[in-house]
């Protein structure tokens, strides 16, 4: 937990690390974050519904899905602050982010759009590539305003969404730019501002999330929508909070133990009570779940090598949708569900594979070049 009057004694570990020093878990916790995505679309895509195992198990407390993205966001958030920091400038930071993201997304889309469209359309082939929609598709790159995803007469008997997992990349990399903002701005009080932010974001919620959770209010120009912008952006601020203020929070077992407990015990007083709030679940979460990620990323164990030969968890989030929609397809939407992970696990990873070792790996030589 936050200490505010002195920094960790010798004793407690403190967190310094290289991210290619294999010291902690961030990339064994990034695949897990993207294999519950995966599961969750399973269930929805399916026809199952939106409920999975997972969270029917736990009565609502773990939305699989949900919770994979939420992981990334808190990875993410103490991952580029610390880059941030290490920038040496604002055209390195946004460069460095922009080749981490774009490259592999183009691929993504450009697989999208003349492999896996011209194999599900009900269009022939000569008409699918005179469609001027068809290639409106590579309007996602753009992130801003989130273009609607959708192909010419590709799975048009059913959702028409080709790829729902990249409308969270424009929440990202604003949370991104909404940091590199502050930073500049408010560059002598940046930690000071990054522990306000949460605390805004966090009080936001207490107050006021069953209005903002029902509603659909968006952004203008950007188009995204208020209530999951500061959903996403709490766990993002939460893991610049751990980065900023890393020689004050001890990560203990006791400290994970207690965190967990607060969470199950808002749950608990959420379900059998009527004056704790339904929404307490999420206010707990809040300030559980990064807590508990980052407890799991500096612990020694096997899975700090997890990494080793590479980072497969940006290829498996970009490819899987449209591969899980594919798998559900051949096999049917009455297939177990077990089956249609495991299968589209097997499809999905070879592509992430190659994205790692022939587009992401290979581009990330470039990082430096702007300084």
């Amino acid at each position: 937990m936050l200490k505010h009057a002195s920094p960790l004694k010798k004793n407690q570990r403190p967190i310094t690390f290289s991210p290619h020093s294999y010291a902690n878990n961030f990339d064994f916790l990034r695949f897990l974050g993207a294999s519950l995505v995966i599961y969750g679309h399973t269930y929805p895509l399916s026809g199952r519904g939106n409920l999975d195992y997972l969270q029917a198990l736990s009565q609502g407390l773990f939305p699989t899905a949900h919770m994979g993205v939420c992981l990334f966001f808190v990875i993410s958030g103490y991952l580029i602050a610390q880059s941030l920091e290490n920038s040496p400038s604002m055209a390195n930071f946004i460069w460095k982010r922009s080749i981490r993201i774009f490259p592999g997304l183009f691929v993504a889309v450009f697989f999208t759009v003349f492999l896996l469209g011209p194999l599900v359309t009900n269009l022939s082939f000569s008409e699918y590539l005179s469609t001027s929609a068809t290639y409106k598709y590579f309007l996602i790159l753009k992130l801003y305003p989130y273009y609607p995803d959708g192909l010419p007469g590709v799975f048009e008997s059913d959702d028409p969404m080709v790829n729902g997992s990249l409308w969270t990349l424009a929440y990202e990399f604003t949370c991104y730019l909404s940091l590199l903002i502050a930073f500049k701005v408010f560059r002598s009080y940046r930690k000071k501002i990054v522990l306000l932010l949460f605390v805004l974001f966090w009080s936001t919620f207490f107050f006021w999330y069953e209005p903002l959770s029902s509603t659909t209010g968006r952004l203008p120009l950007l188009n995204l929508r208020v209530f999951n912008l500061i959903d996403f952006g709490m766990y993002f601020v939460a893991g610049a909070v751990a980065f900023y203020f890393k020689d004050y929070i001890a990560y203990r077992g006791t400290l994970a133990v207690s965190m967990l407990g607060f969470w199950l015990g808002a749950y608990f007083l959420s379900q059998h009570t009527s004056f704790f709030p339904l929404s307490g679940i999420i206010w707990a979460r809040y300030l559980a779940l990064p807590y508990l990620v980052l407890y799991f990323t500096f612990q020694v164990s096997p899975l700090n090598f997890f990494g080793r030969f590479g980072d497969y968890s940006y290829g498996l989030y970009i490819y899987a949708f449209p591969v899980q929609r594919l798998v559900i397809l051949w096999l049917g939407a009455t297939t177990n569900v077990s089956q249609l992970v495991v299968m589209s696990f097997v499809c999905t990873l070879p592509l992430a594979w190659l994205s790692w070792n022939y587009i992401e790996k290979p581009c990330l030589r470039y990082k430096h070049i702007l300084k």
